[in-house]
């Protein structure tokens, strides 16, 4: 624990004297509720936009190689603390036609 500690302070340190003095490495602690709200947000963007684009659960699913309609519906309603990866909203993405922007707005 100690070594790791360390090493992270020690990394830390040598960044802050490379960069400009505007930039901010200082850890932040991101609250259970503020992880949930940008995951729930997600899960509506991804609802919402599946649903103008025509897509079902199923197809979508299908479309990511997803083997799993119950994640998507889980996903999209943050249920269970199931909440969609980065690779599976690349995918989402492409699919849907749609920037990673649009599904985290």
């Amino acid at each position: 624990m100690f070594y790791r500690t360390f090493i992270k302070d020690y990394i830390l340190t040598k960044l802050m004297k490379n960069l400009p003095m505007e930039h901010n490495l200082e850890n932040r602690d991101f609250s259970e509720a503020e992880l949930d709200a940008f995951y729930k947000k997600i899960g509506i963007n991804v609802k919402r936009i599946r649903k103008a684009k025509g897509f079902t659960q199923m197809q979508l699913a299908l479309a990511i190689n997803h083997n799993s309609v119950g994640h998507i519906a889980k996903a999209e309603l943050y249920k269970y603390g199931k909440h969609f990866n980065l690779e599976q909203l690349y995918k989402i993405s492409k699919v849907l036609n749609i920037s990673l922007i649009e599904l985290c707005q």
